[in-house]
């Protein structure tokens, strides 16, 4: 009997939080926004395999599965109303491009995390038919009406038709969405379906992990259920809700088998702080006794759970979105305990380079999801003290914080209003910035670059659209007045074509 409880209390850690990396230094990139299938399908994904891997071991992709609108490489529909689960032909591209990405992200060490539409369910060709699940040796199955919560609106709208009134499922055990029909997941039958699907997903595919979307609409148990049983890398749920405790609650509900976007953090420290320069509303105080950045990760028994993050694919085209200095909102992330997710037009606008400089300088600091980090200013400016696995590293942000490294430190990352200071043993191991030789202009309308070298040039306007992206020594492009990012030789400048 003793060997019996050895053996069981040996392999509950493992499961129990397979989906929750410890002390875990990944750095996270959400590789799309909305209606970026265009910039960001598979095959321009896989073009910017080698860029990626250089600052990313986690990436992010939109749901792949064929969705509402059609499933045309390119097309206007985004994913998120799901059809046919099995079919992996989708606006970004076929299943043949996306097994291909996901290899090559793999041969360069990086992870991919799937976006799991399990929520709600668009009909094939109405309100209530559903297209078969054929998962070949992970099962085939059917949902039906029979699988439909019994509140949703199927049963309470009229203009379902023919379908009203046909939903027999168990009440919505969430929030209702009412754009496609809510799934029952109190159904073995539903679970069975889900399971098979996140499993075939890894297994055939490659995937990771799972970003599981719209949480609040079903009870956060069984995003623990599907982990228990698909064993994700890492999982991470959105529930939307800017408060500590709800999204505490969710985690809790999970059985801490899931991290959670740390909402509370971004409404907080980033959209009701830095952005208004209320340095106060970045911090949070921890049991009574010490000040930590704001939001889940101001908790020791929350951090790891938490990615932060400064804006996504919805919060960035509504009320929500950050308006403030993208650099410093940044600083304050990958300064910060949780796993920091970078956004896709973030990364390839004008703050590029910078966000790049302050991933290596976490990297090299070694700070991590459950990094000890105390605020120490609060008031004129924000500054914190954070501890990694390799060192320490000190960050202020604020038009009023002094530059001068602090004593036993040295400036390893700076930009307008926030700098990083490293504890100088680390210091010395981060490559300095290197000078290029590339030229970049603007004249008579062009955009013009010369190289020494082939490499690669990529062309951005600010909100994230490439324009142009090929291996060139020299280049002389014909572009509307704008200002444009580009990218090449490891920088990112911007330029005003007129």
């Amino acid at each position: 009997m003793k060997k019996c409880i050895l053996l069981i209390a040996s392999w509950l850690p493992l499961s129990l939080f397979a989906q929750v990396p410890a002390e875990s230094e990944d750095v996270m990139l959400q590789g799309f926004y909305w209606n970026s299938q265009k910039q960001t399908g598979w095959t321009q994904l896989t073009q910017r395999v080698d860029e990626i891997s250089q600052n990313f071991n986690l990436v992010w992709l939109p749901p792949s599965a064929s969705a509402e609108g059609g499933d045309a490489v390119g097309g206007s529909n985004v994913g998120y109303h799901p059809r046919q689960w099995n079919n992996q032909n989708s606006c970004w591209g076929t299943a043949s491009d996306l097994r291909t990405l996901i290899s090559a992200m793999h041969a360069k060490g990086v992870k991919v995390i799937a976006d799991i539409v399990i929520n709600h369910r668009a009909g094939d060709t109405g309100w209530g038919n559903f297209a078969k699940d054929d998962f070949g040796t992970y099962g085939t199955y059917q949902l039906t009406t029979e699988h439909i919560c019994a509140n949703d609106e199927i049963n309470t709208d009229k203009s379902a038709g023919a379908w009203y009134g046909k939903a027999k499922g168990a009440n919505d055990t969430g929030e209702n969405w009412n754009g496609a029909r809510d799934l029952d997941h109190t159904s073995p039958y539903v679970q069975q379906d889900v399971e098979a699907y996140l499993n075939w997903l890894h297994g055939e595919f490659g995937y990771d992990g799972w970003r599981y979307d719209y949480c609040k609409g079903y009870d956060g148990k069984y995003v623990g259920i599907y982990n228990a049983t698909t064993h994700p890398y890492l999982s991470v749920g959105e529930y939307w809700d800017g408060g500590y405790d709800p999204v505490a609650a969710w985690i809790e509900a999970t059985g801490r088998q899931s991290m959670a976007f740390d909402f509370p953090s971004k409404y907080a420290a980033l959209n009701n702080g830095l952005a208004k320069n209320n340095y106060a509303n970045m911090s949070w105080i921890e049991n009574k006794t010490t000040w930590r950045p704001a939001g889940m990760i101001h908790h020791h028994n929350y951090n790891r759970y938490a990615i932060t993050f400064v804006d996504n694919h919805d919060t960035y085209r509504d009320g929500n979105k950050y308006t403030g200095n993208i650099q410093a909102a940044y600083a304050f992330l990958l300064s910060s305990p949780g796993i920091p997710c970078v956004f896709w037009p973030h990364w390839v606008g004008a703050d590029h380079d910078a966000i790049n400089r302050m991933i290596a300088v976490r990297r090299a600091v070694g700070l991590h999801s459950e990094s000890d980090v105390t605020v120490t200013q609060r008031g004129t400016y924000y500054e914190s003290h954070a501890i990694g696995h390799n060192g320490q590293l000190i960050t202020r942000i604020g038009t009023a914080a002094p530059t001068s490294a602090p004593d036993g430190y040295q400036l390893v990352a700076s930009g307008t209003t926030w700098q990083m200071f490293a504890d100088a043993a680390v210091a010395a191991s981060i490559v300095p910035v290197q000078q290029s030789s590339l030229k970049v202009w603007a004249e008579n309308g062009k955009l013009c670059v010369q190289s020494p070298q082939p490499q690669l040039v990529s062309v951005f306007t600010t909100d994230g659209r490439i324009v142009y992206n090929n291996q060139v020594t020299t280049l002389s492009l014909m572009l509307p007045a704008h200002c444009y990012v580009v990218q090449a030789g490891g920088k990112s400048m911007k330029v005003v074509v007129k």
